[in-house]
Order: structure tokens, then sequence, then C-alpha cells
């Protein structure tokens, strides 16, 4: 029987796994709403009530370059420096990031399932503001993946920062509806000069 509380690694192994569960974020001025239907392999529907449409639309690259386990198209939806950093922490486990993203297509994977597809992806800022992306960059400097500088060049960078709370379903081959198997969890975005990137 699957799991259907499973979750995603959405953030390095080295950080505790309440984080990604921890995540609080703050939200921007511009927004709007988002309704959209993606192709037979993508995501079916993207409900992003109050949330950037750029925002949504990168989120949703990012799970669908995970599903066709697609890694040029996920490199293109994650923050180049959190991304350079994150390599650099690979590197010196001895790990490829190629490999890195390899494992994390496999996090929906069950026993007796030969394949998943997702299907309905909802998103929303966190409510609390201000303080809460402080805490979660927190995370991040504790967990050791990169220092307080990094931090300083991050904000300095951003127009925008989100932690933007997600809720993804998929379906599995052979049933007939879909199941929740990410409620609530967090994922930072951030959008600068070059558009809108996620912290993956």
């Amino acid at each position: 029987m699957r799991n259907q509380n499973s979750r995603l690694r959405l953030y390095p192994a080295v950080c505790a796994a309440a984080m990604l569960l921890c995540c609080t974020g703050c939200g921007g001025a511009d927004s709007s709403s988002t309704e959209s239907s993606a192709a037979e392999n993508g995501l079916k529907t993207v409900s992003a009530e109050g949330v950037d449409a750029g925002c949504a639309d990168c989120i949703k690259a990012y799970f669908e370059a995970i599903e066709a386990k697609d890694y040029e198209a996920y490199v293109k939806t994650i923050y180049p420096p959190y991304k350079e950093t994150y390599d650099k922490l690979l590197n010196e486990k001895g790990d490829k990031p190629e490999d890195d993203f390899a494992e994390l297509c496999t996090r929906f994977d069950e026993d007796g399932y030969e394949s998943w597809h997702l299907t309905d992806l909802t998103l929303s800022y966190y409510e609390k503001e201000d303080t809460g992306i402080d805490k979660f960059f927190d995370r991040y400097v504790q967990g050791g993946v990169f220092d307080a500088q990094f931090v300083t060049d991050c904000k300095a960078d951003a127009a925008e920062i989100h932690d933007v709370i997600f809720t993804l379903s998929a379906l599995y081959k052979g049933d007939a509806e879909p199941v929740t198997v990410v409620d609530g969890a967090g994922i930072l975005a951030v959008k600068n000069k070059e558009g809108w990137f996620v912290f993956g």
C-alpha cells in the first residue's frame, strides 16, 4: 500500500528534515491569480491564488523537470548563487549534482508501482511575513549550506523573496485517482532581474 504521507526532499540533506515543514516567508507587492493547464506529461492543474504568475510558473517548471527527470530544465529553475553554493557542497562530499538530482527524482517512487504522474499543484504565500525569511535562512546557515554573507548578498540581489506553501498530488499507474504526496510544505522563491527562481 502506498504511503500517502511521503514527502519530496526539497532541501539539502545536511539540513534537518524539520526545516522543510517549518519554513516561513514574507510577501511581496505584486501578485495575481493563476489557473493553468499543462501538456499531457506536465502538471494538469496549477492553482495559485494570490501568487505572482511568474513565481507560479517557475515552481510548476521545477516539479515538471523532476517528473521528466530533466536535469537541464531543473537547473533553469534554481537560483544560480544557491546552485553554485550547493554544488560546491556536494563536490566537497564527493557527490555529483546530477546524481543528487537523480535521487530527488525518485522521491515519489513507491513499491508496487511502476510509475507516477504529477497532477495538481496548489500554491499560496505563507501568511506570516517579516521575520519568517530570516528564520528560513538561519536554518540554512546552521546546516552549513551557506554562510551569513550569502544571505546578505541574496537579499541585496532579490526584488522579492517568498516562502511559497504548496500541496502536490500524483497519480500512480494503476490507480483510479490521484493522491496527495506533499501537503502544506514550503519552498523558497526568489525574484531578481533575471526572473523567478527557487531554492530546490
